[in-house]
């Protein structure tokens, strides 16, 4: 279930919002014109749930305030709680986990038995609209719910292969620009290149925390051996070790044709220090093969 997304508790959540709006470590931007298809670029893949969605024009997508979600938004966003996110105009998404059955006669009674009851009971209204329907073969729910007569949330509900739901105060132009777009990833044009890329990153994630400097400059394309030595390399490695050496998460990746990023979520391994630090890494396409453009690790002396 996904409650997390509208029953938080009221406290501070999004500390990470401001770090990576502060350090500009890596934020998902899409800056071009519209295409007007399904294949507009960037688009963002989920690691783990399996969707994918183009990202609307001057958006960002922030995978780290809230694990396990996606909050999708433009400008920078002063938040304490997910409520601060929504009366912002931003949006949230994450994966639907309870949902197995892929059948449409199924998402209508999850809708109705499972999501909503709780839906109310947590927002503590009764005054709620479902509206069910169909994209591609693939069933949907447009939820609006109101509290004292006045619009106070906006979900869509994608059923298929990998449910998802997305989470606003309404349903506003970015958000629709997400209901149009987002899809399972089998039917998306990364459906042939996302088990190689995400091959890629996790190997890649795997020769930082071994320290393997030497493969990874070997790996790097020409700009990442313009900017850095392979001394320096191995010099950023051996000082972000207390991260690189405890839990690396990934969440998700922007892609485009030519190239792709990942921001990564390091934890250290000391349970006295739960404190997150961020990295990131972008690969460019170069004669039809992936290279590392860009490696981003923290610095514990300068946390």
């Amino acid at each position: 279930m996904i409650k997390n997304l509208f029953s938080l508790p009221r406290k501070t959540l999004l500390i990470i919002l401001v770090i990576i709006i502060a350090v500009g470590v890596l934020v998902y931007t899409r800056d071009n014109e519209d295409k007007g298809s399904k294949s507009d670029y960037p688009v963002y893949l989920n690691f783990d749930g399996n969707y994918v969605f183009s990202v609307p024009k001057n958006y960002t997508v922030d995978e780290q305030s809230v694990p396990g979600a996606q909050l999708v938004y433009t400008g920078k966003i002063e938040a304490k709680t997910l409520e601060d996110v929504y009366a912002a105009s931003g949006i949230a998404i994450q994966p639907i986990t309870d949902l197995t059955d892929q059948t449409g006669k199924a998402f209508k009674k999850y809708v109705n038995d499972q999501y909503l009851p709780e839906f109310k009971k947590n927002l503590s209204t009764d005054d709620v609209q479902v509206k069910f329907g169909k994209v591609g073969g693939t069933d949907n729910a447009a939820v609006t719910a109101k509290k004292d007569g006045k619009q106070f949330r906006f979900l869509f509900l994608k059923g298929g292969q990998h449910p998802v739901a997305v989470v606003a105060k309404q349903e506003s132009a970015a958000l629709k620009d997400i209901e149009r777009t987002l899809i399972d990833v089998e039917k998306s044009d990364l459906k042939t290149e996302q088990a190689s890329i995400k091959k890629l990153i996790r190997d890649t994630t795997q020769l930082v925390k071994d320290q393997k400097a030497k493969d990874l400059y070997s790996a790097g394309s020409t700009e990442l051996k313009a900017s850095t030595t392979e001394a320096e390399l191995a010099a950023a490695l051996k000082t972000a070790t207390p991260y690189t050496e405890g839990n690396v998460i990934i969440s998700g990746v922007s892609y485009t044709p030519d190239s792709f990023s990942t921001v990564l979520r390091l934890t250290k391994l000391n349970k006295d220090d739960q404190q997150p630090a961020i990295g990131a890494l972008t690969f460019k396409k170069v004669d039809g093969q992936w290279k590392l453009e860009l490696l981003t690790l923290p610095d514990p002396t300068r946390q």
